[in-house]
């Protein structure tokens, strides 16, 4: 029979919590002034709201001052009483700010971590704070040391009257482990409290309450666009009000002045231009984190906004804040591609939309597209459908063939030429054939000449394909043929039903011998694969295991076919984790590569065992499109699917803090992620961003050297990653694949023999 002696009270391994709650999510200055910040204006807000005045008014105010060894934060708003110190601020998990007077206030924080997070910057804190119309108020304060010589499993708080706080307030004074850059604080505190309305001064000066304006892209605007819903846009439960603009540039753009979710009124306003970007997301002027949103034509700005709340760590939104961005984002979109469909120069500036328009079924709309005719002259795709229901036929070709094609018009006929943009062709041919009745026309591709007597550079050329067909694509029956072909093309391949894929390669062509001065090297051959990936991808694809026939990387079939390289990590890609590499890299990592000199010219062959970290193309302008940096990817993950990584026709890199996400993506359902954390913050900005995160498209190919693959550095984040003569920069690398249709991730296995990894 049991008894209450036959129980026990739940264990807790303290430090082991703090390690968790501190240094995994508090671990700078940056992150400790944030947080404390942020404390301090929820202070003011809740005590404006209790005196039923604004938390504007300059007698509410939060002083913040800092020098290289100690940051304090004062603030007088509501205060604490000595409960309220040891329940709210030192007990892990609770929290003051989760009751209906904290949401109506509009506070951000939430979580209850409380001062225990201030450990993994501080190795002493100190908390004073008077509640108003308390008789006394009380300092609390905790060092490392307390907590190292603590006898029970949990440290005491030193607690003792005190009236610093004054009438009514609280003072968290930080004592900082290491040295704090007070610029650095500065700039991150500006950027966190510009908008905010409340009095916020750091050391002495006041660095709040700027005008929530229209960014330049916004400030710059023209003109309004007619929008047809009446400014008001839907997704689910959602109704953002606000209105679309366009500037001079064609940007188009949009302004929140309101937000519905269900049927309550929540308090909403922003910007959003549609081009790539980051986020800022705000709650009533204090940013929470900067964030990226998946959406097809792109999208980047800024929102203020009572329904967001980020995450413990405040680097990114919680789920639902996500959510309701990511629903708001979508009715924006489709509100912008609406409007853009209504305008034929603003279709001129948009192209990316037509991937947005084939997947929500918006063809029927895409009557004021111009198109091609082969005669040069150009016409609206709501002019071809009234020409066919008159009787005309149309015809559409993705080659020219000047000749046929007059022969067709001067009949009576019309043919359309579709632009090279995959998802812009494939709408058009879409609307073509469903309203036009259009038919393909093609010229038929002939191999004129067989060529017999080739130069070596010309086998090597056809060895090279021969090679990226087998390796890259796992097609064991095609056949390489050299000839030159009709309609001046550099390559053909000519799917035979019954027979094996022949592949037509005119070596002489100028899209080929232009690679001749790169001589026969690893340069050489990465852009042979380049070539094919350009040429042949489509057809190559279609017959390869590796792709699915709509173009989307098999990640199923990939993994199961060379289980010995991949590892299937989870199916819930939300709770991954990374374990990096942690690597060193020096200017002696960086490896010059001239293109148009032989690998002997260059004296690389005695270092064949060579991997360096960095690799810089250079060249003649010849070689511009290919001039600059590269980051060799580990080589586990080059080992395992770099074949497949190759075959991506989008790359671009995106960052923020000091992280940058070098991005690979079939654009379909699958993306390879090369993410790396840098040893400091980056400071660079794109066009129309702010300084604190960017995004950059790369049209630069991956390139395979050194028995390795490069990941193309955007000019913007040299001085990141490449160090200067002298310094060394370091570096935590990881990557994987990811399926978003399945939810999957997909990692290399252990890091392959003979890679060469330098711990810092």
């Amino acid at each position: 029979m049991s008894s209450s002696e036959d129980g026990f009270a739940v264990g807790i391994e303290f430090k082991s919590v703090l390690v968790a709650i501190s240094k995994q999510i508090y671990e700078t200055p940056l992150a400790f002034i944030r947080e404390n910040a942020q404390n301090a204006v929820d202070a003011l807000r809740m005590q404006a709201a209790r005196d039923g005045e604004p938390s504007s008014t300059p007698q509410l105010f939060v002083n913040i001052t800092a020098d290289s060894t100690r940051c304090e934060i004062v603030d007088n708003g509501i205060g604490m009483t000595r409960n309220d110190l040891k329940n709210l601020f030192w007990t892990i998990g609770a929290s003051g700010k989760r009751t209906p007077e904290a949401k109506e206030a509009g506070c951000v924080g939430m979580f209850g971590i409380g001062g225990f997070a201030n450990f993994g910057v501080c190795h002493e804190l100190i908390v004073v704070s008077q509640a108003e119309n308390a008789d006394t108020g009380y300092l609390t304060r905790l060092t490392s040391k307390d907590i190292e010589e603590a006898v029970g499993p949990i440290p005491r708080v030193h607690v003792e009257e005190n009236f610093k706080a004054g009438r009514r307030g609280t003072i968290v004074t930080g004592v900082l482990h290491k040295p704090a850059n007070v610029q650095e604080l500065d700039e991150y505190v500006r950027d966190f409290v510009r908008y905010a309305e409340e009095y916020i001064y750091f050391n002495g000066e006041l660095v709040s309450r700027q005008p929530f304006q229209p960014p330049n892209y916004a400030q710059a605007a023209l003109e309004s666009v007619q929008d047809s819903s009446g400014g008001t846009w839907t997704d689910g439960n959602i109704t953002v009000a606000g209105h679309l603009g366009v500037n001079a540039g064609g940007v188009l753009y949009a302004e929140i002045t309101g937000l519905i979710i269900g049927e309550e009124s929540v308090r909403a306003k922003g910007w959003f231009r549609f081009e790539s970007g980051q986020i800022d997301a705000l709650k009533r002027g204090f940013k929470l984190c900067s964030t990226a949103i998946g959406t097809q034509i792109g999208i980047g700005g800024v929102i203020d906004c009572d329904r967001l709340a980020p995450t413990a760590g405040r680097d990114s939104l919680n789920a639902e804040s996500s959510q309701l961005l990511a629903s708001i984002a979508n009715a924006l979109e489709r509100a912008a591609v609406m409007a853009i469909l209504g305008s034929p120069s603003l279709i001129g500036h948009h192209t990316r939309i037509f991937k947005y328009v084939r997947r929500n079924g918006l063809v029927p709309n895409l009557g004021k597209v111009r198109v091609d005719i082969a005669d040069g002259s150009e016409l609206l795709l709501a002019d071809l459908k009234r020409r066919s229901e008159g009787g005309v036929k149309v015809f559409y070709a993705t080659t020219k063939n000047p000749t046929l094609s007059k022969a067709l018009q001067a009949g009576g006929n019309t043919v359309v030429q579709l632009p090279a943009d995959g998802h812009k062709q494939a709408a058009i041919r879409e609307f073509l054939t469903t309203f036009c009745s259009a038919q393909k026309f093609e010229g038929q591709i002939e191999c004129l000449e067989d060529y017999d007597e080739l130069s070596r550079f010309e086998k090597a050329v056809l060895a090279e394909i021969e090679e990226v067909v087998l390796s890259s694509y796992d097609i064991s029956d095609a056949q390489i043929l050299p000839g030159r072909l009709t309609e001046n093309l550099p390559v053909y391949a000519k799917d035979i039903p019954g027979a094996a894929l022949a592949i037509y390669v005119d070596v002489r062509h100028s899209e080929l011998t232009k690679l001749q001065g790169l001589g026969i090297t690893p340069l050489f051959s990465s852009m042979v694969s380049v070539f094919c990936r350009e040429y042949l991808s489509q057809s190559l694809r279609s017959h390869s295991p590796k792709f699915f026939g709509s173009g989307a990387v098999n990640l199923d079939w990939l993994s199961r076919s060379r289980s010995e390289l991949w590892l299937l990590v989870r199916q819930d890609i939300e709770v991954h984790r990374r374990v990096a590499q942690r690597q060193v890299v020096r200017r002696s990592d960086v490896q010059v590569v001239k293109a148009g000199q032989s690998s002997e010219e260059q004296g690389v062959v005695a270092d064949a065992d060579r991997r360096p970290k960095l690799v810089k193309i250079e060249g003649s302008d010849q070689y511009a499109d290919l001039s600059g940096y590269y980051l060799r990817i580990p080589q586990r993950a080059s080992d395992a699917y770099g074949d497949v990584i190759q075959q991506c026709d989008s790359r671009c890199a995106v960052w923020a803090g000091n992280n940058i996400r070098f991005v690979a993506s079939d654009e379909i359902n699958s993306a390879f992620h090369v993410e790396v954390q840098l040893d400091r913050l980056i400071s660079a900005g794109t066009q129309g961003s702010s300084s604190s995160g960017g995004f950059s498209q790369e049209e630069r190919p991956l390139q395979s050297l050194y028995r390795g693959l490069y990941f193309p550095v955007p000019a913007i984040l040299e001085d990141y990653i490449v160090p200067s003569e002298g310094k060394e920069i370091r570096i935590e690398i990881d990557c994987d694949w990811i399926d978003f249709s399945s939810a999957k991730v997909w990692r290399a296995r252990e890091e392959s023999e003979g890679a060469s990894v330098e711990s810092a």
